[in-house]
């Protein structure tokens, strides 16, 4: 059992050091990404037959997780970090008489 559990993590570590080209997530973030995954991946399964539309989610929100981590990009960091701060002024003026 401790041989495919180390197979495993072998492969995922070798999965997420070979796709991570241009991630913009840092590793230990990453790694975090992954386990927080898992573990809302797992709860979500647990409860498909008492709350089907609550695990629905948890399911989604798992999967986006591991997808995150083992990717190494995640598009929303990517969205706000690369949007340039732009002030645009607009004047009004009201006249009371």
């Amino acid at each position: 059992m401790s041989g495919i559990l180390n197979l495993a993590f072998d492969k995922l570590k070798s999965t997420m050091d070979d796709s991570c080209t241009d991630g913009n997530i840092g590793k230990s973030e990453r790694v975090l990404s992954v386990v927080a995954g898992g573990f809302i991946l797992a709860m979500g399964i647990k409860s498909v037959l008492k709350s089907p539309l609550t695990s629905v989610s948890g399911i989604t929100l798992g999967g986006a997780l591991i997808y995150r981590g083992v990717t190494g990009y995640c598009a929303v960091k990517d969205t706000f970090d690369s949007k340039k701060a732009e002030a645009t002024v607009v004047e009004h003026r009201y006249f009371v008489k």
